[in-house]
Order: C-alpha cells, then sequence, then structure tokens
C-alpha cells in the first residue's frame, strides 16, 4: 500500500521526467517508451495491493528511470549502474534530498540481474517485478523477437518460454505471481500458435510436388536454413 499521497510539487516533478524520458526512449526498440509506462503501470498496482508501506515518489521514479541506462549503448550489460549516474545528473539540480535520489538510484540499480546486487527494499522488488511482467505474455514476446537473439524463429521462441517460467519464478509478490501466471499462460498459448503454424508450413512444404527427376528433401532443406 501506498504510505501517502503524492505532493503537488511531485507531481510537477514526475510529469517534467515522464516527458524527459518520452524522449530518450522514442528511438528504442526492445526498451520502447511503452515498456517504461507499463512498468510503472504494474508497479503502482502491485504496491496498491501489498501490506508493505511504499513511498509513490520514489517508486515510480525508479520505475520511470529503470531502462535509461539503455539509451545509446548496444548491449546495455550494465545499463543499471550507467542509469544510475544518469539519475545523479538529472536530479542535482532538482529539488529531491540526497536520501531519495539514493533510493532512485537503487532501484536503477538493482531492476537488473546484470548488475549482480539483487534487489532488498520493497520499491525495489517492485519494479524487478514489475519489469519481469512486461517480458511475459504476447508483448514480451514480441519484444524479445526484434531484439537482436540469434537462431531460428523455434529456438527463439522457446528461449522465450524458458525466461517466462524463470521470470515467474523470480517474482516477489502475490500479486506479481497473479499478474505473472495470466501472462505465462498467454505466453504458452502463442508459442503454441507459432508452433502449430511452423509445423503446417513444414508439412506443406513436405508435400509439395515438383517435376523434377530427383525428389527434395524439403523437409532437410527447411531444418538447415531454419
Amino acid at each position: 500500500m501506498f504510505e501517502r499521497n503524492l505532493t503537488r510539487r511531485e507531481m510537477e516533478l514526475i510529469e517534467d521526467i515522464q516527458e524527459f524520458i518520452r524522449g530518450k526512449h522514442s528511438q528504442s526498440e526492445r526498451h520502447d517508451y511503452s515498456h517504461i509506462l507499463q512498468v510503472v503501470r504494474y508497479a503502482i498496482q502491485i504496491a496498491r495491493v501489498i501490506p508493505d508501506e511504499v513511498n509513490p515518489f520514489v517508486l515510480i521514479c525508479g520505475a520511470l528511470f529503470h531502462d535509461v541506462g539503455w539509451i545509446g549503448t548496444n548491449t546495455g550489460v550494465l545499463h543499471g549502474l550507467r542509469g544510475a549516474t544518469i539519475v545523479d545528473e538529472y536530479f542535482d539540480s532538482s529539488w529531491v534530498s540526497p536520501d531519495v535520489k539514493k533510493k532512485i538510484k537503487r532501484i536503477v540499480i538493482r531492476h537488473t540481474a546484470a548488475s549482480r546486487m539483487p534487489p532488498e527494499t520493497v520499491e525495489e522488488k517492485i519494479v524487478w517485478d514489475a519489469d519481469g511482467l512486461d517480458g511475459m505474455g504476447l508483448i514480451g514476446i514480441l519484444r524479445g523477437l526484434v531484439s537482436e537473439e540469434q537462431g531460428s524463429i523455434e529456438e527463439v521462441l522457446t528461449n522465450e518460454f524458458r525466461e517466462s517460467r524463470k521470470t515467474y519464478d523470480k517474482l516477489y509478490f502475490e500479486e506479481s505471481r497473479r499478474i505473472g501466471k495470466e501472462l505465462h499462460e498467454e505466453t504458452i498459448e502463442v508459442i503454441q500458435g507459432f508452433k502449430r503454424a511452423l509445423d503446417h508450413r513444414l508439412k506443406a512444404i513436405e508435400e509439395l510436388a515438383l517435376p523434377v527427376e530427383r525428389p527434395v528433401n524439403w523437409a532437410r532443406v527447411w531444418t538447415d536454413i531454419s
């Protein structure tokens, strides 16, 4: 539950941050602005249900800034740490206290396993869960397909299923698992649909009759190119 309502001054700064983040993520693909907003939405949804007291300003700012470290990089391996430096720079000229800024930076750093620092505070755990949830379901699969993953379509889909399961297993809150269960089931349904389409495609190729002297093993050809 939220420990209090946002103040007018906090709301004004959050609106400024939204515009800043929108501009930063406008050209991003997998980590576009819609992903940021969805993580904010999931974070608020989780925070409203859990019994722990949550600082709304810290949570929302952390969710808005969580992936800003991806911008301008190729791999984003250290995007949590890089994002924390951007948080530092952004809030340096604001009224936000050093203590609050530190809490927001910790969210940005600890929302990703790549930082090798697991989340500890309730706000950090919420953003971790919210970010993971947006990697599940149909939208999560689409984000995976537009990433730089290599391999056949079937390999990518299999990897998306495994990642969805791993993400679900690492969620912290019961509300997160409730949301995640629906998304994981959606992931299974979508992947099964893709695989049925691929099987149908392969069968159609196998049955293709061409006027050649030596029959072509289309199943082998399809395997090679996929």
